[in-house]
């Protein structure tokens, strides 16, 4: 049988090709060889993904390309997350990101990647808002809303301070909404 010089030379390159990914990485240790554009310990661990580690990623100012970047968070996950912190304002504790429905991430054990800046939420002035747009804060229902609204019409004018000081809220709810509204 015999090998045309075409498919020698085909065989030849793919001995080298193989010897270059698989062989000399392997012997020679990653500072010795800055050559390999591929870190030697990505070449050896190639089933796991990039991700950011030791980064911790401030939840208020991420993006969604950041968030992505953590392991276990895809583009859908880091669209609701940034949904709902717009729903928010702003989140005031890791634990919020709890509140999400993640079907196939436990997100308990991804809350030390995350920190938050409670200076950047963005406060609302309940004056100034119309019902449809408080209704629309995850923390508050139709009925938490018209009670809001009762009080704006019997003192004129209401902030949360009020909301406070006449008991219009339950205490809970109350603790809850604090971070979001003057």
């Amino acid at each position: 049988m015999f090998i045309r010089k075409s498919e020698k030379k085909g065989i030849i390159t793919l001995g080298i090709l193989t010897m270059a990914l698989f062989v000399l990485p392997q012997t020679i240790h990653k500072s010795e060889c800055p050559i390999f554009l591929i870190p030697y310990s990505r070449l050896s661990d190639t089933t796991q993904p990039v991700t950011l580690k030791h980064l911790v990623i401030e939840l208020n100012s991420a993006d969604s390309t950041t968030l992505i970047g953590v392991r276990g968070i895809g583009p859908y996950y880091a669209k609701k997350i940034l949904r709902y912190r717009e729903q928010l304002g702003g989140f005031h504790s890791t634990r919020q990101l709890g509140e999400i429905k993640f079907q196939y991430l436990n997100i308990d054990s991804l809350l030390p990647c995350f920190s938050v800046n409670p200076a950047l939420i963005r406060k609302k002035e309940l004056d100034t808002m119309s019902f449809k747009s408080v209704l629309h804060h995850p923390y508050l229902e139709y009925e938490d809303v018209q009670l809001i609204f009762n009080a704006k019409r019997k003192f004129g004018k209401i902030n949360y301070s009020i909301l406070e000081s006449q008991k219009v809220l339950p205490p809970f709810k109350l603790k809850k909404i604090k971070p979001y509204f003057k």
